[in-house]
């Protein structure tokens, strides 16, 4: 699939050490990615983008990416500019994974995301097309989704723990976040040619 440079999903390097959790935290924004094989957290904010934490409970390591469909085209269609987006995104992410140690065969994933957070978007119900995506590509590929917390309108930030799988999620209820719909919005703007098809376990709250 041909896609401009500018809106490849690509490896997250931002890092700091997170006080409230004793841990190194790695930030996802969207159309960023994050896989380890350490003892590390992985952090992002939601609004209608869609974000897979996946891990390989036996060989410990673990990943999260958070993506949004270009708008067009069916999202059950894989074959379609938007769903090849989408699968981009995700083999992206699995075959990190598998460089790292991990198993196809052995992946679990916890899915968030899909939120109607910004107003005046409501036309096009993007988070339900991202949320109907990825349960057909999960469910295309075997992958078990051990947990979700998708819809809703609220922005959502999930913090990840690849080396146990343990997933903490919290819904912002004041969710006409600045953060998440700014950040969400300059992402849409870059991915937005990409969509015109040419070709026709637990989760804990805190």
């Amino acid at each position: 699939m041909a896609l401009k440079e500018s809106v490849i999903e690509h490896f997250s390097t931002r890092k700091h050490f997170d006080n409230t959790f004793d841990i190194m935290s790695y930030k996802v924004l969207p159309g960023e990615y994050y896989a380890t094989n350490e003892d590390v957290m992985i952090t992002t904010l939601l609004g209608s983008c869609v974000s897979v934490c996946l891990y390989d409970p036996t060989a410990k390591v673990g990943g999260m990416n958070h993506f949004l469909l270009p708008e067009g085209g069916d999202p059950h269609d894989l074959l379609s500019s938007s769903g090849r987006y989408g699968v981009y995104a995700m083999e992206l992410l699995i075959n990190h994974l598998i460089k790292l140690g991990a198993r196809r065969s052995h992946f679990k994933a916890k899915v968030f995301g899909g939120g109607n957070v910004i107003k005046g978007m409501t036309t096009q119900n993007v988070g339900q097309k991202n949320v109907e995506f990825i349960k057909s590509y999960l469910q295309n590929e075997g992958i078990t989704i051990e947990s979700s917390d998708l819809l809703d309108i609220y922005p959502r930030r999930v913090n990840f723990f690849p080396s146990t799988g343990r997933v903490m999620m919290k819904k912002l209820l004041q969710h006409h976040d600045t953060e998440a719909t700014n950040c969400e919005l300059r992402y849409r703007k870059a991915i937005s040619t990409v969509g015109k098809d040419n070709d026709s376990g637990d989760v804990d709250l805190f």
